[in-house]
């Protein structure tokens, strides 16, 4: 009787620690999450152009504007030990990237910076292993970004009919809605009942749709020059087809070749969860 006794009460004791473990193991929790991309297949993202004596120079911005550092917040939730789903909101903050002139035949010098500024929703799907202490875990899912801007800015110095001028240049561009893909493989290692801390290596592949702009500033040796311009000449439009080198309405925003803006990138992040 004694040894029916106390197997009984190991039973009793295994499936309350098995009930117990299932039930932290398909909890809800919290995300809080930082990661640093790298651009992931670094293309040209961007052009600056100045006129010097009626020649264009052209200076071209390459990258990635996902590359730097991002924060996500989100909630998650195992349906059973090995499947779940997550939902995130991500703050993109693009790194700044800057290109240089460097013209030598009218002494052009200067540089530009460009960045993005994104917030991206990302639903994923969750796949595991039904380890409770520690978890190797993958994630599959969208990237949607809901909101962006674009941020150039230009200070260039030239010399034209003997005179320096000295260019500079504030724009701002937005975007459409754009859907892409996101993807990561990770370990989260739980150091106490309601915390468990993770690292990863995460992934995004996704082009931001940049559909019109604007200048904020725009000075030649300091003097404003946004009160003479016409609408065509501090705001703009991309499309994807026309005929761009057709006079244009001065009343209108000035249309450009639509350009996908490179946000992809590959990234290692660090994070906690927090289990309800």
């Amino acid at each position: 009787m004694k040894i029916n006794s106390l197997t009984i009460h190991l039973a009793c004791l295994l499936l309350l620690f098995t009930t117990t473990a299932a039930a932290q193991s398909t909890a809800p929790y919290l995300i809080f999450k930082t990661t640093y991309g790298f651009a992931g297949n670094p293309q040209k993202i961007n052009e600056a152009e100045v006129t010097v004596q009626g020649k264009a120079y052209t200076k071209g911005i390459y990258g990635s504007y996902g590359k730097g550092v991002n924060f996500q917040l989100g909630i998650g939730k195992m349906i059973n030990p090995n499947f779940g789903f997550e939902v995130n909101v991500e703050y993109l903050m693009g790194q700044k990237m800057r290109a240089y002139y460097n013209g030598t035949e009218d002494s052009i010098n200067g540089d530009v910076t460009d960045y993005a500024r994104s917030v991206l929703f990302k639903p994923l799907i969750v796949i595991r292993n039904s380890g409770d202490l520690l978890s190797i875990y993958t994630k599959l899912g969208l990237a949607i970004a809901v909101n962006t801007r674009r941020h150039e800015h230009v200070n260039v110095q030239f010399i034209t009919d003997a005179q320096g001028i000295q260019l500079v240049t504030t724009s701002q561009e937005q975007a459409k809605a754009k859907v892409g893909f996101s993807a990561c493989f990770g370990l989260s290692f739980r150091v106490a009942e309601a915390i468990s801390l993770f690292t990863e290596i995460n992934g995004q592949m996704l082009s931001l749709s940049i559909d019109r702009g604007h200048y904020t500033q725009n000075t030649i040796n300091g003097v404003d020059q946004l009160p003479q311009l016409t609408t065509s000449q501090k705001s703009w439009v991309y499309r994807k087809s026309g005929f761009f080198d057709a006079p244009n309405d001065p009343n209108q925003p000035e249309p450009r070749l639509y350009n996908p803006a490179n946000a992809s990138y590959i990234g290692i992040g660090v994070g906690i969860l927090y289990h309800f």
